[in-house]
Order: structure tokens, then sequence, then C-alpha cells
């Protein structure tokens, strides 16, 4: 399961990131990890471990 969080602060804590994808497809959480639109930074993750940090 690939999960993409988003986060508006600069220096976000683990508390700050909030879901905002939750798919079984690698290509659309690849491409939603990559959109920048109400988030300063976001982060993708494949069955809870992280595969792109502050993206």
């Amino acid at each position: 399961m690939y999960r993409v969080y988003g986060t508006a602060k600069g220096s976000p804590g683990d508390e700050d990131w909030e879901l905002i994808l939750e798919t079984l497809d690698a290509v659309e959480a690849t491409k939603s990890v990559h959109e920048s639109e109400g988030t300063f930074w976001r982060r993708l993750t494949e069955d809870d471990q992280v595969v792109l940090d502050r993206v």
C-alpha cells in the first residue's frame, strides 16, 4: 500500500504530516507525491516505510 502525506510546515515533525492519498497504484502515488498544491513538503511511503522524504 502506498501512502502520500503532505505538510505546510517548512520544518515538519512526525506529527505534522497529513494523509493525502492511499493507493495500490505506484504510478498514481509517485505522480501525487510530485505535486505541490496546498503543501510545502510531500512524503511517499510503501508499506509504512518512507520511500521519498520531503519532496
